[in-house]
């Protein structure tokens, strides 16, 4: 029953749902129609996705129906185009997602027989769907947001108007952090050049690149002879990029030394300004040795700060963050819904002065500290920038769009039978 439900919610729009009803046209936009089954299908799907609300009747979500019309209309006949590959594969995507709700095939398509449809209708069902989604959201792109301009004079304005009417911001801290990150030991770091000069030495004697990056490369790039594709300057780190493009056609390059670690380089194309190459990678990550080499000093900072050291001292010359070890390692003035949040319980629960015990995530040690807490106090502006532009953008886009469809509506033809919407079945 449950399967059922979920292809009856996917495929409200089939129409043998209404077949032994009386049809009729609500209304025409352009050179389409829109009839009363196709207006209670859409209907029905909005009820089924829990998306029905007491605002909502006949005339509301068939305005939206004859919008849509109008938005997929007009892309056609600007002649916009999309990409037809990438909708036949989100089409079979939806389709497979479908399949995935039953428990094998054989019972994916009893519950098609039992509705009355074909596999082929729901797929192209789905192109369609996919296809005018497309359409518009391209066409509101070209014709309303990239003409939506709003810089800070419009955003200090909108903030000083409305500033009454912005929330508070909430009891705040001042936070602080001392930050260690592992790094590889210098036996780590030569642990990891012996084994790319051992790759070395097997090119030199003539062995293939790409089965050796398949067997040695620790990039996913392995999986393909270690083939990156071609690429432009300012795509790959420097160091990676300045002896790629020194290189000829099939040359491979000695040792290069990255943040990610040592590669050796080979360049099997050449075109305009990109080069092709593949690459053997051997990583330099920190070992179980250098996490715990690690842990046991922020371990002894933490002992220091019990025993009196100051912290803004201790961050200033042993934090690994470099934004805040300048400021004492304050990272900001924080509500405890912006507190880290791996870490948000552990600070929460400190009392103003005190710092948390050595904290871990993902092989990175911290200690925070609470120091001041600050009463609510209204938002400042650079606070609320980000949010207020969205507003603004958002009014703009609703303000241009409205304008837009009534251009749309004395351009094209429409016309509802109002008389017709209110039908009992």
């Amino acid at each position: 029953m449950k399967k059922l439900y979920v292809l009856i919610f996917l495929m409200t729009f089939i129409i043998n749902i209404f077949a032994e009803k009386i049809d009729f046209v609500v209304a025409k936009v352009g050179r389409d129609i829109i009839l009363y089954s196709d207006l209670q299908k859409q209907i029905n799907q909005i009820k089924s996705a829990k998306m029905w609300n007491d605002q909502m009747d006949n005339q509301f979500i068939l305005k939206d129906m004859i919008e849509n019309k109008l938005i997929v209309q007009k892309a056609r006949e600007l002649n916009i185009k999309i990409d037809e590959k990438r909708i036949t594969d989100l089409a079979e995507n939806q389709l497979n997602q479908v399949k995935a709700q039953f428990s094998n095939e054989d019972e994916f398509f009893k519950e098609l027989r039992n509705a009355g449809i074909l596999q082929s209708d729901l797929k192209k069902y789905y192109q369609e769907m996919i296809t005018e989604n497309m359409l518009k959201e391209e066409l509101i792109r070209t014709e309303i947001r990239n003409k939506i301009n709003i810089n800070d004079s419009d955003i200090y304005d909108y903030y000083t108007t409305y500033s009454d009417s912005i929330p508070l911001k909430p009891v705040s801290y001042e936070i602080s952090m001392i930050l260690r990150i592992p790094s590889p030991s210098d036996e780590t770091q030569q642990n990891a050049y012996d084994k790319i000069s051992l790759i070395q030495k097997k090119l030199n004697q003539g062995e293939d690149f790409a089965l050796l990056a398949e067997q040695y490369s620790e990039c996913p790039s392995s999986k393909v002879g270690g083939d990156l594709n071609y690429f432009t300057r300012g795509m790959m780190v420097k160091e990676f990029e300045d002896a790629a493009f020194k290189l000829q056609i099939n040359q491979i390059s000695p040792i290069v030394k990255t943040s990610f670690g040592y590669h050796i380089i080979k360049v099997t194309d050449k075109r305009d300004n990109e080069v092709r190459a593949s690459h053997i990678l051997i990583m330099l990550a920190e070992s179980e040795e250098d996490i715990q080499r690690e842990k046991e000093f922020t371990n002894d900072l933490y002992l220091q700060l019990q025993n009196g050291a100051t912290f803004d001292s201790l961050a200033t010359i042993y934090s690994h963050d470099t934004e805040s070890k300048d400021n004492n390692g304050i990272i900001g003035v924080l509500s405890e819904n912006e507190f880290p949040a791996w870490f948000k319980e552990e600070i929460s629960k400190l009392d103003i002065g005190n710092f948390t015990d050595v904290l871990k995530y993902q092989n990175m040690f911290y200690i925070f500290k609470k120091n001041k807490e600050f009463a609510p106090r209204p938002m400042e502006f650079d606070e609320v920038k980000a949010n207020l532009k969205e507003i603004l953008f958002r009014d703009k886009q609703m303000q241009l769009y409205e304008e837009w469809m009534d251009n749309l509506k004395n351009e094209i033809y429409v016309h509802i039978y109002k008389e017709r919407l209110n039908v009992t079945e």
